[in-house]
Order: structure tokens, then C-alpha cells, then sequence
């Protein structure tokens, strides 16, 4: 008779302890994630792609100090990730562009610089360099001697005309590019005697980071510079990203992000949080999605920042320097 009550008594306790695991592995099991949809390949479970905001600009650090009280964006469980078409850059090519877009003679002599091997060619009245390894370029008008810039915001044109200028030179001189959107702020950077107009980017209906053409505009309208940041892409798989929320609670724990800080240590209400593409400067690394985090802060001079953190599962990315 003991002995039947100590094996229903072991039982009893064997089952109580599989049902507590059940409850316990079901609570901690992460939810299995639809297919997704689309004519791309999904990335492959163990198949893992560079983290290119772990090239030196993502760093852990101790716990930050944000705020949010607003509602998390929703997003989809899979997002594609690009791919960044190369360049043939030869000399042929830097000229045909300067030509193109800026009217610089194609007789004009093409040097390289020693340090980092740019593309220049120089006017009486311009110059124009591009990056070998990117494609990027910027076109800037030479200050004279003697020539000095006014700093009062009142002797340039307004920011309505600023755009205006902008858009129209950017449709004239070959330079508009799909997915291209007129940023709503000018910049004023009289200190060199411009005005800053940005156009930005969208890639699969979301804003790109660290994409951009830009164009500075003087005094009586005239273009005093353009710089152009801008890979042709295209797309290439999907990959698993986390949620808002989560993403949220990696920037606050220190985890690894690009935070636009103010010292002496990081931290505000966030605003908005919006998932983002980024843009990479290496054209061998891919696209991919990150959470853009938008933040109030006294400390910074416009009054607000940002933060990036990798929008990427991170059991799907590996460090920039194991690429």
C-alpha cells in the first residue's frame, strides 16, 4: 500500500514538473515566423550577412537613458535586403560624367590624387572629384582671392526658392534618380557662402540613411556646390527582423547602435522611430533595414538627434570585420 502511494506520488510529481516546462518553454519559445512572400529567396537559418553598422561606427556601451511613450510601429516579419550593382570606373567614365552633369571639357586633364587615388578635374572656375572605390562625387565652385561671403541668412535666397533652384537644376542637368525625395529643411551654411538643399532617398517605400545628393546654392542663386552619395541597387533576399519594440529595448540595454550622442551620455525622448534602409559606403556590403530612432535632447543645437540600431535578427548577421 506504500508503495503504491510512493509511485502515485512520483507520478503525480513527474507530470506537474513536464506540465511546468511545457508552460515555461512555451512562454520562452520565440513565435515561428511566416514565409515570406515574394518571387526572392529568404535567407537560409545559419546563412549570415555583414552588420555594416558594426564597422566602427556601432559600439556597446552602458545602459542609455531614453524615453518613449508612444505607440511601436508595426512592421513586416521580412524585409528585402539589396544588393549594390558595381561600378566600372575608368577615366572615360569620370569624364563622361563631369561632362554630362556640369559641363566641364572633356580635353580638361585628369590627375589622381596620391593619398586616396581621387579623380580630379580642375577649371579656371570649378572643380570636380569623385571616389574610385564608391562612385560618389562632389562639384564645387573655386573661391577667388579676395571674394568673401556674406554670413547674414537674410542676403541669400529664401528656403522656398532655395528648393526651387535646387529641383530645377537637379532635373536639368541629368541628376534626378527614382526614389528621390525633396527634404524638407534647407541648411544654412553662410560660414561658406551656401545654402544647403538635400534630396534623400527612398528604397521599397522606406527612407534610406546616409544616401543623399546635396546642393549649395550662393547668394544670387548660383550653384556653388553638389555632392552626390548614391549606389544603384538592387534587390536581392529576404531576411528576419525584429520588432520596434525590440529594437527599442536594445538602444536603452547598450547594445550595439550608432547613436548620435551629446555627452556627457546619451539620452532623450524619442519622437518617432521609423525603419529605415542604410546606406553603405563600401559597395560590396549589402542595404540593409535599421531602426532610426529620432530623440529630443537639450544638449544638441537643433534640439534633437538620432540613433540607428540594426533592424536584423542577429542570429542573421555577422561583424563587419569577419566579412
Amino acid at each position: 500500500m506504500v508503495n503504491k502511494k510512493v509511485v502515485t506520488w512520483v507520478v503525480t510529481g513527474v507530470l506537474a514538473l513536464l506540465c511546468v516546462l511545457g508552460i515555461v518553454f512555451s512562454f520562452f519559445k520565440e513565435e515561428a515566423l511566416p514565409e515570406p512572400d515574394g518571387p526572392y529567396p529568404a535567407l537560409a537559418p545559419g546563412e549570415k550577412i555583414v552588420d555594416t553598422l558594426s564597422g566602427g561606427l556601432a559600439f556597446p556601451e552602458p545602459r542609455r537613458d531614453f524615453k518613449y511613450d508612444g505607440p511601436f510601429p508595426k512592421n513586416p516579419s521580412w524585409i528585402l535586403v539589396y544588393k549594390v550593382v558595381p561600378k566600372n570606373i575608368t577615366d572615360d567614365y569620370v569624364k563622361d560624367l563631369a561632362e554630362k552633369h556640369f559641363g566641364i571639357p572633356r580635353d580638361t586633364p585628369l590627375t589622381r590624387s596620391k593619398a586616396a587615388g581621387l579623380y580630379l578635374l580642375r577649371t579656371d572656375t570649378h572643380r570636380f572629384r569623385l571616389e574610385p572605390g564608391t562612385g560618389f562625387f562632389t562639384f564645387q565652385k573655386i573661391k577667388q582671392k579676395g571674394t568673401s561671403y556674406s554670413k547674414n541668412r537674410k542676403d541669400y535666397p529664401s528656403d522656398e526658392e532655395c528648393k526651387k533652384i535646387a529641383e530645377e537644376f537637379i532635373k536639368s542637368r541629368g541628376l534626378l534618380e527614382e526614389g528621390m525625395y525633396l527634404k524638407k529643411r534647407v541648411v544654412s551654411t553662410t560660414s561658406i557662402g551656401s545654402m544647403t538643399v538635400s534630396f534623400g532617398r527612398i528604397i521599397n517605400g522606406y527612407k534610406v540613411w546616409w544616401s543623399s545628393i546635396s546642393v549649395e546654392i550662393g547668394r544670387n542663386g548660383e550653384i556653388m556646390g553638389v555632392s552626390k552619395k548614391w549606389h544603384e541597387v538592387v534587390p536581392w533576399k529576404m531576411a528576419p527582423i525584429k520588432t520596434a519594440k525590440q529594437a527599442f529595448k536594445e538602444l536603452v540595454k547598450g547594445k550595439p547602435a550608432m547613436v548620435q550622442a551629446f555627452r556627457p551620455r546619451p539620452k532623450g525622448k524619442v519622437k518617432e522611430i521609423t525603419l529605415r534602409y542604410h546606406h553603405p559606403v563600401n559597395p560590396e556590403n549589402p542595404v540593409l533595414p535599421v531602426y532610426y530612432f529620432r530623440y529630443e535632447t537639450e544638449l544638441s543645437p537643433s534640439g534633437e538627434s538620432y540613433a540607428v540600431v540594426p533592424a536584423i535578427k542577429a542570429d542573421y548577421l555577422k561583424p563587419y570585420e569577419d566579412r
